[in-house]
């Protein structure tokens, strides 16, 4: 072995000398000297953090109402806790955690796609000795490559209680009907989710007789598009063509609704002393019955001649009612 060139004390003062830029650095275009060059990002090269700071602020909201509803589940004091949000590949969320897990399917109309919540088998057995009056002591039932009907029962409740929570704390954000779809193990393949689909998914640490556990909320980022920019904290800028775009499609789609279509022949006034006599065979005088008024949802929008048609009774429009004309009808 050869003797070193440099000490290592020599090596340092080199290093110190060429940062300081006492110590010159050749190049091609001559000697250069340390610096420090500003950097500027460039907008399009702008760093986006995916950590939906209002998701987490929901997810709080999320924590303590389920855990007063597991409380009745359980019958015992319970404690959540919302970790971080983070988004990744579903097939590497997947591979995060080798041990059995059961996977609660849900949709969430009018998002379009299935969201899982994802409770690991220790959880899960926890959860049904609790339900079931168990002890603190943990469960001695050895590892499992199943879960039984029963303890899919109780994971569905719990499930229940988590998604029924999720739809009130986001309401204020979209009105959301939440249901459940139906129970996975996290070693199947279900319908909708690829590999390669990025996620969403929200980690929850959950308490309650002296065991603590976890447990996520999934959802595609696919499913969770038309509200990423409220969760990443951006207002919402009005687009006109988009506003516009969607008009035409709600008034196409109008006309093909179906309503309810009522009538009413005639007035008539009494007394609520006259009205409490009435006895059947009593006779109401309706004022001008030949007038008779069309509601659309109890609001009326027309007025026209009541009688008969093709014998049966019909109204003939005559005129249209105007908004102000609505109120008096």
């Amino acid at each position: 072995m050869t003797d070193q060139v440099l000490t290592d004390d020599e090596k340092e003062a080199l290093l110190d000398g060429v940062a300081t830029g006492e110590v010159e650095i050749q190049s091609k275009s001559g000697p250069a000297y340390a610096a420090v060059r500003p950097f500027e990002i460039a907008e399009r090269c702008r760093l986006k953090s995916n950590s939906y700071p209002r998701l987490q602020r929901l997810n709080q909201r999320v924590a303590l109402r389920v855990g007063k509803l597991v409380e009745q589940l359980v019958s015992a004091e319970t404690e959540i806790t919302p970790n971080a949000v983070e988004t990744c590949p579903y097939a590497e969320f997947i591979e995060r955690d080798s041990n059995l897990s059961l996977m609660v399917e849900f949709s969430a109309k009018p998002l379009e796609g299935s969201g899982l919540i994802v409770l690991n088998a220790a959880l899960v057995g926890h959860l049904v000795e609790a339900f079931y009056g168990g002890s603190e002591n943990e469960s001695t039932r050895p590892a499992i490559e199943f879960f039984t009907r029963g303890e899919i029962s109780v994971a569905s409740l719990f499930g229940d209680h988590v998604m029924k929570t999720v739809a009130e704390v986001w309401r204020p954000i979209i009105d959301t009907e939440h249901q459940q779809v139906t129970t996975h193990l996290n070693t199947d393949l279900i319908e909708g989710f690829d590999a390669s689909d990025r996620v969403i998914w929200a980690d929850f640490d959950i308490s309650f007789l002296k065991q603590q556990q976890s447990f996520q909320i999934v959802w595609p980022v696919s499913m969770l598009a038309p509200v990423l920019p409220v969760f990443e904290g951006q207002k919402r800028e009005r687009d006109a063509a988009q506003d516009a775009l969607w008009e035409r499609s709600l008034r196409s789609r109008l006309t093909d609704s179906v309503v309810g279509i009522s009538s009413r022949v005639g007035n008539s006034e009494m007394t609520l002393g006259a009205v409490a006599e009435l006895s059947p065979g009593d006779v109401i005088d309706i004022d001008n019955p030949r007038l008779s008024t069309v509601f659309v949802k109890q609001v009326p929008i027309l007025q026209g001649r009541f009688g008969v048609h093709d014998g049966r009774y019909a109204v003939e429009a005559t005129n249209w009612l105007a908004p102000d004309s609505r109120n008096r009808a």
